[in-house]
């Protein structure tokens, strides 16, 4: 979501200024897509030098600022925008709000997303409530979004679906979907286990629920409870035999057991889809590169992609990242003189 509101904005506001920024916007956009994070940033920095309350200049700077890992910047650079941004404030109390979703800090998310009053400002704000436990809050911006043609609707009803259901427990879990939603995800997986439980016991997908649940769990590297979500579903899903068995792959990963670990991805090799098993050992890699370096590059063998480039870059392997590394933005994080 979040490169989704920041993605490289177009050049066609950007008038009645003495120094029209336009070349050095599509400059940076132009250095960005080849992979050059400092030669972007630095483009931004002298443009802003001549037209420093340009509302594409500002985000894409704040954009470039998040990708160097420096959210404080990001925030700052758009917060000193906000008096010049006129109609357009809305994108940049959404910029805002998604920058404090970065940080954890969802009292600031729900500050700037009601500030923004977008359709998909209303919904951060929805899943704030529901973070905090104010269910019949969320529930009121819930109802009046559901009718938002797109994500937005789909997303508000597929939470009143959830707060509605009879049984607490599975109300419950519109709480924990909304952590997750919004980075909170250890914290949601821990919360998880008894609710998921209670949804796949009424419903027919629970076992697609479980299933989803457990790979989360596995991911955030807690092994104990995927184990047991994995252990609930009494049939696999239909055409997820494979992906039931590269989770247990991924627990063996996450427990430090690199022997199982590659022995359960060699055992479905030739039953697996291409990309979701490419993703599931890279994943597998990040989970136990801290413990055991050689296992992890074993499971990256022959392996490309941006799931890839991350677990290289948790091995300090920073060159390798930025070569496998496929959408050129996320490359550009790995390039020297990166930060910032």
């Amino acid at each position: 979501m979040l490169v989704l509101v920041f993605s490289l904005v177009g050049c066609s506001v950007i008038q009645g200024l003495l120094a029209d920024p336009t070349k050095q916007v599509a400059e940076a956009e132009a250095l960005l897509k080849a992979g050059d994070l400092a030669g972007a940033a630095g483009v931004y920095e002298g443009a802003l030098a001549k037209a420093p309350t340009n509302v594409d200049l500002v985000s894409g700077a704040a954009y470039v600022k998040l990708l160097q890992g420096n959210p404080a910047a990001a925030d700052a650079l758009l917060a000193g925008v906000e008096g010049a941004s006129g109609t357009r404030l809305p994108e940049i109390k959404m910029r805002r709000a998604l920058v404090a979703m970065k940080t954890g800090d969802l009292d600031t998310v729900k500050t700037h997303a009601a500030a923004a009053g977008t359709p998909e400002g209303k919904l951060l704000v929805a899943e704030v409530n529901l973070a905090d436990g104010d269910r019949p809050a969320a529930k009121t911006d819930l109802e009046a979004l559901q009718t938002e043609a797109g994500p937005v609707g789909d997303t508000a009803k597929a939470y009143l679906a959830l707060i509605n259901d009879k049984n607490g427990l599975i109300a419950g879990l519109s709480e924990i979907q909304a952590l997750w939603a919004l980075g909170q995800r250890p914290i949601a997986v821990r919360a998880v286990e008894d609710l998921a439980k209670a949804y796949a016991s009424e419903h027919d997908d629970g076992p697609d629920q479980l299933l989803l649940w457990a790979g989360r769990a596995a991911t955030v590297g807690e092994p104990a409870i995927a184990t047991n979500l994995l252990d609930a579903i009494p049939v696999a899903p239909q055409g997820q035999v494979w992906r039931m068995q590269a989770t247990r792959a991924m627990i063996s990963c996450a427990e430090g057991d690199g022997a199982s670990c590659l022995a359960g991805f060699e055992r479905i090799l030739t039953i697996s889809p291409e990309d979701g098993y490419a993703d599931a050992r890279a994943t597998a890699a990040l989970l136990i590169a801290d413990r055991d370096a050689e296992t992890a590059r074993k499971l990256l063998e022959g392996q490309k992609g941006d799931a890839a480039a991350r677990a290289y870059a948790s091995l300090g392997d920073m060159a390798t990242a930025g070569t496998v590394a496929m959408d050129p933005v996320f490359k550009a994080q790995f390039a020297p003189g990166a930060g910032g």
